[in-house]
């Protein structure tokens, strides 16, 4: 007897499951397609189809990108962000700041710290539930493990952590062009040679008396291509030498004290956001911990990084010949046009205005290659191999010196240009706090402000 016709339909149907890979396994697929290896040997021993093959190298930016900068875990599968992306960045990259100064991090401390990034990132509807955190946990593949109780015994440099496990997070995020340090200087703007020694080694009962003390406020980007205009903190607001003035090359500010303070910073902070949203830009400025330097919230262009209260100085770029150059030059001017009032038998004048005019003539004096090498001397090392060698600019200043004795200005012995240009280094540029070194690891925490578009 024929047998009855099949129906089809009735038949199971055996459907092949599509093959997973984990991003590391991605990664080793892409390195063996660019090492030559034939497409079809790949893909048979990683058990896909070709056409598969093709649509990892076709995504090939995008899985290097996740690899490289740690984004997800290596294991994970799957390439899906969340929809708060720029907040995950900010809260992962704290927690890996947390690993590094060996702070225990657990479950409430994440939500907790979750909340604070979705409030200053204006993310409102934002709630850190249960829900959420487990699903941000397994993006990043992290786990939450018991801290042993008994200490190591082994000292950690705060410095050192900083400079090898989270300057390198910035460094990568952001090209050198996009990388600023900010740094505050005190001025006596009018104080020639002859007086130096009333000033040296003085920190703040000097400058709380001089009429002629002010602070100045320097930045530079990392590939010395851009100086931020100079910020002159004076004590009054309306000089009389301003009068009549309608523009200044310099961004100015006063207060009594000639000091930097939070609400200076502040809206110095906003016109920037303003200057790098024009030129629709994100970067990442380095500043000090400190009062005068606080939070600024609705930042879209800037993100600020702050330095640990505990940080050595040696790590701040501008003070590594960036003001140093600036001062240098900016007492050569003063001791020319002193000489050149002795010369011409006329009473010396200086006012704010000519040191206005003056700094800024100086800061656009001030090389490239001075900068470069500032960061260079700070540590900031280019994570993307595009950093060359620099050599700072020198000047001993002895022909000034020698011309300025010359003309009888008294000039103390032994006293080079450059240690004159440095006497005033050490005053106070906004009000003094406590140093205490055991909050270094709790700054180190919250030196992450990230200000997103």
């Amino acid at each position: 007897m024929a047998e009855a016709p099949v129906d089809a339909s009735t038949l199971p149907v055996t459907v092949k499951k599509k093959k997973s890979l984990s991003i590391e396994e991605k990664i080793d697929i892409i390195n063996a397609v660019e090492s030559g290896k034939k497409k079809a040997e790949i893909a048979a021993e990683y058990g896909i189809k070709k056409n598969s093959l093709s649509s990892i190298m076709k995504n090939k930016d995008k899985v290097l990108e996740a690899f490289e900068s740690l984004r997800f875990d290596p294991k994970r599968k799957r390439l899906r962000t969340a929809f708060y992306t720029d907040l995950e960045e900010a809260l992962m990259r704290w927690y890996r700041i947390a690993q590094c100064l060996n702070v225990p991090v657990n479950g409430p401390m994440l939500r907790l710290k979750a909340n604070d990034f979705a409030q200053k990132l204006g993310h409102n509807d934002f709630k850190c539930s249960n829900g959420w955190l487990d699903r941000f946990k397994s993006r990043y593949g992290l786990v939450f493990r018991a801290q042993p109780v008994e200490s190591t015994g082994v000292s950690v440099d705060p410095s050192a952590v900083w400079h090898q496990n989270i300057l390198p997070y910035y460094l990568n995020d952001y090209h050198p062009k996009n990388v600023f340090n900010v740094k505050e200087t005190g001025l006596l703007y009018r104080m020639l040679p002859t007086n130096t020694f009333a000033f040296k080694g003085e920190t703040c009962s000097i400058g709380k008396l001089c009429k002629d003390r002010i602070t100045l406020v320097v930045g530079t980007n990392m590939d010395g291509s851009e100086k931020l205009p100079l910020l002159l903190i004076g004590k009054n607001r309306n000089p009389h030498c301003f009068r009549g003035i309608k523009s200044l090359p310099v961004c100015y500010e006063a207060n009594k004290m000639a000091w930097m303070t939070a609400d200076v910073f502040e809206q110095w902070m906003q016109k920037l956001d303003e200057r790098f949203q024009a030129q629709q830009r994100r970067v990442v400025i380095f500043i000090e911990s400190s009062p005068a330097h606080p939070e600024v919230k609705n930042l879209k262009s800037i993100e600020l990084a702050f330095f640990p209260s505990c940080l050595s100085s040696k790590f701040i770029a501008m003070k590594q010949g960036v003001i140093r150059s600036l001062k240098i030059k900016y007492r050569h001017c003063l001791i020319k046009k002193f000489l050149s009032s002795v010369e011409g038998s006329k009473e010396f004048t200086f006012s704010l205005l000519d040191a206005v005019d003056t700094l800024h003539l100086c800061w656009r004096a001030v090389t490239q290659e001075t900068i470069v090498k500032s960061y260079e001397e700070a540590g900031f090392k280019s994570q993307r191999g595009e950093s060359e060698e620099a050599n700072a600019e020198t000047d001993t200043g002895l022909d000034l010196v020698a011309d300025a004795q010359a003309a009888g200005v008294e000039f103390p012995e032994g006293l080079s240009v450059e240690e004159y240009a440095a006497l005033d280094d050490d005053l106070e540029t906004c009000e003094p706090t406590p140093s205490d070194d055991a909050v270094c690891p709790k700054m180190s925490l919250v030196c992450l402000q990230s200000k997103v578009p």
